[in-house]
């Protein structure tokens, strides 16, 4: 039995390990191409190391260059500020709805959670041109605030389902023994249910974050020149004659950059809320 309980290890250890060199190849790939000159790339030896490291093309990346034209370093802080506004505002407002419709017992509010639940499947094409009607006579088209409010609107169900279904597993005890200390509702959700919620919204904020950080459709049809995001500006570095893969992959490391920085800040209270959830289920 310790002999086939070793063998077994060994293999779990093998294919563990040869999955994460097949999910780790890209992304070195992508560091050693950004780091090449553009002869050293056209020579398809990609697994090598170069010998010279190409830094400036971060720099190029970042404030533009004869090679690509329009910078990514305003689009990374207009990604920065959508996505961060966009995430602390689902994760609030989504705290309040989602604790609304698992305590409230009615049919309206069971109704209202099914079609809540049904609109995160509905595609941003759906939604697309009554969207920027809304954002064109509301004059919020091409801003900032308007691309917050459009991904609020279709990320606060998102955040809404994810801390409902939460805060369904959090004991009821803990609120009627509050009430009877004489606390009020409103004191009891953000004294006594959100801070041990903390897992459940560092998981909402990750997704949302995520998400918003990676969205290109919407970024596209409603960003101006001046409010583009790092995805928007990252398709335009494949150029239009000549494919500068250095900058390319240059980009993508500096537009996964935050997104990977955010979760490993708040990665462990994500990985306590998936255990709590799967126990609570």
């Amino acid at each position: 039995m310790k002999s086939k309980s070793a063998t077994l290890k060994i293999v779990v250890f093998v294919v563990l390990a040869m999955l994460t060199c097949a999910y780790l190849m890209p992304i070195y790939v992508m560091v050693t191409t950004s780091l090449k000159t553009p002869q050293e790339i056209a020579q398809r030896d990609y697994l090598s190391i170069t010998a010279n490291p190409q830094f400036k093309n971060f720099a190029e990346v970042l404030v533009g260059s004869d090679r690509l034209r329009t910078p990514m370093g305003p689009a990374l802080l207009n990604s920065t500020i959508i996505s961060t506004a966009v995430t602390l505002l689902s994760a609030f407002f989504g705290g309040l709805s989602g604790y609304y419709l698992s305590r409230t017992r009615s049919a309206f509010t069971r109704i209202l959670f099914v079609l809540v639940g049904i609109a995160l499947y509905m595609p941003y094409q759906a939604v697309i041109i009554p969207l920027v009607i809304f954002m064109a006579k509301t004059r919020l088209a091409l801003t900032h605030l308007g691309l917050i409010i459009a991904y609020l609107i279709l990320n606060v169900p998102l955040a809404s389902v994810l801390m409902g279904t939460f805060f369904l597993g959090v004991p009821r005890e803990l609120e009627e023994a509050a009430e009877v200390d004489g606390a009020s509702r409103v004191q009891i959700f953000f004294l006594i249910v959100s801070p041990i919620s903390i897992p459940a919204y560092a998981s909402v904020a990750i997704i949302i974050f995520t998400q918003v950080w990676n969205e290109f459709f919407l970024a596209l049809s409603l960003s101006s020149r001046n409010t583009q995001t790092v995805q928007v500006v990252m398709a335009g570095t494949k150029g239009t004659t000549v494919v500068y893969y250095d900058l390319q992959m240059a980009a993508a490391l500096v537009t996964v950059a935050v997104p990977l920085l955010f979760f490993l800040l708040l990665g462990r209270y994500f990985i306590r809320g998936i255990l709590a959830g799967a126990l609570k289920g």
